[in-house]
């Protein structure tokens, strides 16, 4: 797996266990000026779009996903100037980067705003995320989180007997994943991981993973409609929040957007999208470090 998608995984698994991971560095980048031109792909006819006709095919879509490279800040910027372009004004915003339950109250600054609603600027650098938010908040959009709250994963870490908690759990057996859908999840944590994960961590992981997207869904489906900002992996068709979403909710419509780095993608890799994304939106690829440099796992805390 490419450096890429490693930053995405290793950038996800230390907001959600923030203390059993040892150390991991974030990249380090600077916001360059949003490319307007970058393409957005059909996956199904590899056609490109313009933004206005992306926008018209999603006016009667209940759910829309946008996905992102956490560490790129122009996948931030692009998306809250396409949500400030977005029909349905009201429409809630449903983010990764709160907990589920928590919502966001402009009341003095928007940073200051976000603290009071739990955002953690460690694990979501203010740097990268502030334009972002600046455009949510001129959107005027009610703004929740959606993510597992952190004593639910350490639970499941620590072998708690029966940590599954009451309000997952009809969820997660009706959106059980595909033996493919599983393997696939399972690996692209193994290499998202460098190889360096403890066998011990994988099933642990794996249910924490399933309850975010879980958590995600839910918290879409608390709203008629609504926008949800997340890391590329979570909005996947095959095992993340559409495949939740089709399983407990297959009434609902739902449109995935990936915002990915444009680095050689070819019809080819487009076509392996197609089963993943509905769209995909390109942008240029930043410099990071590698992630794997740092990145040691230390024993679970009882």
């Amino acid at each position: 797996m490419n450096t890429i998608k490693r930053t995405y995984l290793i950038a996800t698994l230390v907001f959600l266990l923030n203390g059993i991971v040892g150390s991991v560095a974030h990249s380090q980048t600077s916001a360059g000026k949003v490319d307007p031109q970058r393409p957005i792909l059909d996956t199904r006819t590899q056609k490109t779009l313009s933004v206005a006709e992306l926008i018209q095919k999603l006016d009667r879509v209940d759910y829309i996903l946008l996905g992102e490279f956490h560490d790129n800040p122009s996948h931030h910027q692009l998306r809250g100037e396409f949500i400030l372009r977005l029909n349905k004004p009201k429409q809630a915003v449903i983010v990764e980067y709160l907990l589920a339950g928590k919502e966001v109250r402009f009341t003095d600054s928007t940073q200051d705003s976000l603290h009071a609603a739990g955002f953690n600027s460690k694990a979501w650098p203010w740097s990268i995320y502030s334009p972002l938010f600046e455009q949510l908040r001129i959107s005027q959009r009610p703004i929740f989180g959606s993510n597992l709250d952190r004593s639910i994963s350490k639970a499941i870490f620590s072998g708690e007997p029966n940590p599954l908690p009451v309000q997952f759990k009809t969820d997660y057996q009706k959106s059980t994943l595909s033996g493919s859908a599983m393997s696939a999840l399972e690996q692209d944590l193994i290499d998202g991981h460098c190889g360096k994960l403890p066998p011990t961590y994988l099933k642990p992981m794996m249910i924490v993973q399933r309850l975010t997207d879980i958590s995600m869904a839910q918290a879409l489906l608390e709203r008629p409609s609504g926008i949800l900002l997340a890391g590329n992996g979570h909005i996947r068709k095959d095992y993340g929040v559409p495949q939740v979403l089709k399983a407990i909710a297959p009434h609902r419509s739902v449109v995935n957007i990936a915002f990915i780095e444009d680095d050689g993608l070819d019809s080819k890799n487009l076509a392996k999208d197609r089963d993943r994304y509905d769209y995909v939106w390109l942008s240029k690829p930043i410099e990071r470090k590698d992630p794997c440099a740092d990145l040691h796992f230390s024993k679970p805390s009882k």
